[in-house]
């Protein structure tokens, strides 16, 4: 009895603590935000008609991330990458 007490103790425990571990994770940087650090470093530094679109485009990808359209979000961003000259 004793050990099975124990046993269950120990088990919960490392539940416990495991639970806690992961809650104190930093949020990961999803794959819309990726792309828009990295359009947005680009286009911070340019100041011609590329860099003007490639700031319009940006306001349309996140647009589309957030309403879930992650795929057309990634067309358009490889677009934008591509005009700027950055390579995926």
């Amino acid at each position: 009895m004793t050990r099975m007490t124990t046993a269950g103790l120990a088990l919960v425990s490392l539940v416990w603590l495991s639970a806690v571990a992961m809650a104190q994770q930093a949020p990961m940087q999803s794959d819309c935000d990726k792309w828009i650090a990295r359009i947005n470093a680009e286009a911070g530094i340019r100041v011609d008609e590329a860099g003007w679109r490639a700031r319009q485009n940006v306001d349309d990808i996140y647009k589309m991330c957030k309403d879930g359209k992650t795929t057309e979000a990634q067309k358009m961003a490889a677009d934008t990458m591509a005009m700027l000259g950055i390579k995926l």
